[in-house]
């Protein structure tokens, strides 16, 4: 991946927090859901907790670990595929990084 370019870098390192608490507020409901819906039976409510703690963490691992400017625009593309980052905050970067989210997530479908 190539550089984001500075001012993108910089709108990206100040909605980062915000984003990463969004994932995680929509992790915890899933888990509240799955409390609120359980049987009688709560090993099986249990199992299916830590599956969605186990499968959701790789998602906030892939979207926002090692963040850093040469892999930011693919970050980025993974915010806006799985919603986010919402249209009208991607166009609020470059034309250029515009683009390569836009590219990435359609090379993705």
């Amino acid at each position: 991946m190539s550089h984001i370019p500075e001012e993108d870098w910089e709108k990206i390192r100040a909605i980062k927090d915000k984003k990463l608490d969004a994932i995680c507020a929509d992790i915890l409901d899933e888990i509240n859901r799955e409390i609120k819906n359980k049987e009688d039976d709560n090993h099986k409510a249990y199992l299916k907790v830590w599956d969605i703690v186990n499968r959701r963490d790789m998602d906030i691992a892939e979207m926002f670990n090692d963040l850093k400017r040469s892999n930011a625009v693919f970050k980025l593309s993974l915010w806006y595929k799985n919603g986010y980052l919402t249209e009208q905050e991607l166009n609020k970067f470059t034309r250029e990084t515009q683009s390569t989210v836009n590219a990435l997530c359609e090379y993705k479908r």
